[in-house]
């Protein structure tokens, strides 16, 4: 049974569970276990055993895993097939270092505009620190600001590749609102970013945003770890 926590599509509606279109629910749900790291890492991805799990015959597996791949989400190697990659500390602090870029270009096309499309509230944390469903909720409410920034540039491309870059994210996002160090100063930059915004202080909107990414890049070897052990822990 999928557990709601798995379920997060920051750049696409919520899809349910293997009804509709079927190629696309296989996708999502194989792209979903990948980005939570549900996979062992370098653990063999075969086509058959994935049917059987969700119950489904081995072509919308195989087109997935080949979608996956080219995705970057998974590994392949010739004659041997799809394997699951590893949660890896530089790529992560590279992904994160781009979308930082993203919204800084996002905030400066904001100062440049008369008037702004509403942003979501962060408002205050749901639950106590360190509950998972704290994580969690905070986690898809800083993906919602993130994307309704890059809105604002009015690029497809820009919106499409933040949404992505917040998936790929996603599960370390995860783990550091699992911390109580760094959930308050987490949430507390991203409301900052926010009253900014509101107020039309983009100095201020600025400062937040690098508050924010800079308690994540000190924190990140200790989040890397943490993430891929709590994957494993769940598996």
């Amino acid at each position: 049974m999928k557990r709601d926590g798995d379920r997060f599509h920051p750049g696409s509606r919520p899809s349910g569970c293997l009804g509709g279109d079927r190629r696309h629910q296989v996708y999502r749900a194989l792209k979903t276990r990948a980005l939570l790291y549900r996979f062992r890492p370098g653990q063999h991805l075969a086509v058959v055993e994935l049917s059987d799990q969700l119950k489904v015959s081995n072509t919308p597996v195989r087109e997935a895993l080949i979608r996956l791949h080219a995705e970057g989400h998974i590994a392949a190697v010739p004659a041997r097939g799809f394997f699951a990659r590893e949660l890896r500390l530089r790529e992560m602090q590279e992904i994160h270092d781009l979308l930082q870029i993203l919204l800084r270009h996002s905030l400066e096309v904001v100062a440049r505009q008369a008037s702004l499309r509403p942003l979501p509230d962060m408002g205050p944390p749901p639950f106590p620190p360190c509950d998972p469903r704290t994580a969690i909720a905070l986690a898809r409410r800083t993906e919602a600001l993130f994307i309704g920034m890059s809105r604002w540039t009015g690029s497809d491309v820009i919106e499409r590749n933040v949404a992505d870059l917040c998936e790929r994210t996603h599960h370390v996002r995860r783990c550091a609102y699992r911390s109580s160090d760094l959930t308050v100063p987490l949430h507390a930059s991203l409301a900052a970013l926010t009253s900014a915004l509101t107020d039309g202080k983009m100095g201020a909107a600025v400062i937040a945003l690098n508050d924010h990414f800079r308690v994540l890049e000190a924190a990140l070897p200790d989040l890397v770890m943490r993430a891929l052990a709590t994957s494993l822990m769940q598996d």
